[in-house]
């Protein structure tokens, strides 16, 4: 299983998808369930600021 890349928030069309887009290669082999959630937080967080500041950029080409 890959990781969660920066480039995948090219894939986020609905705030569902970020949840299925989200994959911790380690999740087995974190110390406890509560790690694996706070990484995958920080997985989320990273691809919505990546997707933020995409549109902002896109969003500046455009008008």
């Amino acid at each position: 299983m890959k990781r969660t890349q920066i480039q995948d928030f090219e894939k986020i069309d609905q705030a569902k998808d970020l949840d299925d887009l989200v994959k911790d290669k380690r999740k087995g082999k974190r110390a406890n369930k509560k790690k694996a959630k706070r990484r995958n937080r920080h997985y989320g967080r990273t691809l919505l600021r990546a997707f933020k500041e995409n549109y902002k950029n896109s969003e500046e080409f455009t008008s």
